[in-house]
């Protein structure tokens, strides 16, 4: 074994695709002729499975046909007019009158012929004392009469029953039955019925494999193992091997060189056995021929498998052998940046990706070596940037201090409000690092904020803050109301030429607390807030600064508080709720 993996670790890597192909070749196919083997043993079960229930619904349909002529026989002879017209015979001796009789009999006889003609029945003859009628003559002409006369015979001992009679399996079996008289149930003897079954035409009627299967038999037996009927394709002596032989539901047997699959059973209502066979040569030769073309397809597969895999392996080795090659160039920094080749940028197999990645790699290490120095100014740089980033707000605050005491010392208040008020707006904005603030400090950022936009509406923004002192402690994340309320001057004041009501409401219920920012002159769309978290609609720069919010507040409190969208009156509302806590309380 340690053998054979060392041997394989120094193969050739054609050697090691190959020697792994060939092996699942091997493999699938020892696989398939043993998954072969064992489905067409399963076939094989299933066909004489199948077959023999192919040959088993022919009884089914035989013994139809039969209780189809039983009845015809029993609606004939209790006809009515078959009844009259054998009473008028009986009765009177009057020639116009068995003249009558005899056409209505014969027109009787031939409508019922029609529908049994399908069951096989060679004919239908009806004989009273006076005279006899036949649908064919000819076919009874060739009827041994005393078969006849023993039939009828036999049928005035059953009272009216149904009786089957035969002779041999050359001769037709004939259904007799008495007519006797219904009329005032005297049951006086008018006659006898006479139904000549051609078993033949019956059986090839009736058995399914005939037309599936050439030269498909059939042998019934009564239950004395007479033979009532043998297909004439079979000898006396055929038959009577078949007869002797068959002991199995169904089995496969061999006469005179050939093979027959045999199935045997009785025929429903009827005491007769049946024996259905099938020549089996045609069918086993098919097998073997189905299985041998399997076989040598399994081969022919197997040698295009290694055709194939031959020229595939060595198209793949020589990309590797390719890679290799610029490996060895560029150890020898023989490898320029423009060595990407077309065939492997645009793939995006493996292979092209190694090729990608190499290439790439190649580039970025010869860059690297030319431009490091390029990288460590740059660092210093950004470091510079990062310190005057961390300056710029204190020298910011030191400037607007700057102009609000000029502007003290000149007298200016307005300057002097906007920019108190905008120190304040920075301050909040640039230097506050805790998550949560009081309201109150949230609601002076807000005074502050419309400070500056009163002093640039004038008298067109009218606004209200009603602060609740019992909420001054209130915990609130920071930057909430302000951005609302900056919205609603946006859509409120921006697009109206008139002037416009803007308020805020502290509001307390039940450990709840409710801030409302509304305004006059805009309408908020039916289910915004849900639209923009399901992306249903593109938010712009306030969209998402409503997510924001919504989310921050969901975050710290729980998704029973957040931000509510909605219209009231001529207000469009925007409301948020949070728990009645104090900073104090968040902290613990």
């Amino acid at each position: 074994m340690g053998s054979i993996k060392k041997h394989f670790n120094n193969a050739s890597l054609k050697n090691k695709l190959f020697s792994i192909i060939l092996l699942n070749v091997i493999i699938i196919l020892f696989c398939s002729l043993c998954g072969n083997y064992l489905c067409t043993r399963m076939y094989n079960e299933l066909l004489f499975k199948t077959i023999a229930g192919n040959l088993s619904v022919s009884s089914y349909s035989i013994s139809e046909k039969l209780q189809n002529i039983e009845t015809i026989s029993s609606s004939l002879i209790a006809d009515q007019a078959v009844q009259e017209q054998l009473t008028a015979l009986k009765e009177s001796d009057d020639a116009i009158v068995r003249n009558n009789a005899n056409r209505t009999l014969n027109t009787i006889l031939l409508s019922h012929f029609a529908s049994l003609k399908s069951s096989g029945v060679a004919y239908i003859s009806l004989y009273n004392d006076a005279f006899s009628n036949c649908t064919n003559w000819a076919l009874l002409s060739k009827t041994d009469p005393e078969m006849i006369r023993a039939a009828r015979e036999n049928a005035e001992h059953m009272g009216g029953a149904v009786t089957w009679n035969y002779r041999g399996r050359n001769d037709y079996l004939l259904l007799t039955r008495s007519i006797l008289k219904i009329d005032n149930l005297s049951f006086s003897n008018l006659g006898s019925l006479v139904i000549a079954v051609d078993l033949d035409q019956a059986v090839r009627a009736s058995n399914q494999a005939s037309a599936l299967f050439n030269g498909s038999e059939y042998i019934i037996t009564d239950q004395d193992n007479q033979v009532i009927y043998a297909s004439s394709a079979l000898s006396d002596g055929d038959a009577e091997y078949f007869m002797s032989n068959s002991t199995k539901p169904y089995q496969l047997l061999t006469s005179n060189g050939h093979t027959y699959f045999t199935v045997i059973g009785n025929l429903p209502r009827f005491e007769y056995r049946y024996i259905s066979l099938i020549p089996f040569d045609s069918i086993d030769q098919s097998l073997k021929l189905a299985l041998g073309l399997m076989v040598l397809g399994l081969i022919l597969g197997f040698l295009l498998v290694v055709l194939l895999s031959t020229r595939l392996i060595r198209y793949i080795v020589g990309q590797f052998n390719s890679l290799i090659t610029k490996m060895q160039a560029f150890r020898e920094d023989k490898l320029p940046l423009s060595m990407e080749e077309n065939e492997y940028s645009l793939r995006e197999d493996e292979l092209g990706k190694l090729h990608q990645q190499f290439d790439q790699m190649a580039g970025r290490i010869q860059t690297l070596v030319k431009v490091n120095y390029v990288n460590e100014i740059l660092t210093k740089d950004a470091r510079l940037k990062a310190l005057e980033s961390q300056i710029n707000p204190h020298f910011l605050y030191n400037t607007l201090e700057s102009i609000n005491s000029i502007a003290k010392m000149h007298g200016n208040t307005t300057i002097t409000q906007m920019v108190s008020a905008l120190g304040n707006l920075l301050r909040a904005t640039l230097s506050h690092e805790e998550p949560l603030v009081s309201l109150s400090y949230e609601l002076e950022l807000v005074e502050s904020y419309m400070t500056i936009q009163k002093v640039r509406f004038e008298d067109r923004l009218i606004y209200e803050i009603h602060g609740n002192p019992l909420l001054t402690d209130v915990s609130i994340p920071p930057l909430t109301i302000q951005p609302l309320v900056e919205n609603a001057i946006h859509y409120g004041m921006e697009e109206m030429t008139d002037e416009c009501r803007i308020l805020v409401d502290t509001l307390l219920a039940d450990g709840t607390v409710t801030i409302q920012v509304k305004n006059q002159g805009s309408y908020f769309e039916p289910g915004l807030l849900e639209k923009l978290e399901k992306k249903e609609k593109q938010p712009n720069g306030f969209g998402i600064g409503l997510l924001n919010i919504n989310q921050r507040i969901k975050i710290l409190f729980g998704d029973a508080y957040g931000l509510t969208l909605y219209n009231e009156g001529s207000y469009a509302v925007a409301s948020i709720t949070l728990p009645y806590e104090t900073k104090g309380d968040a902290d613990v």
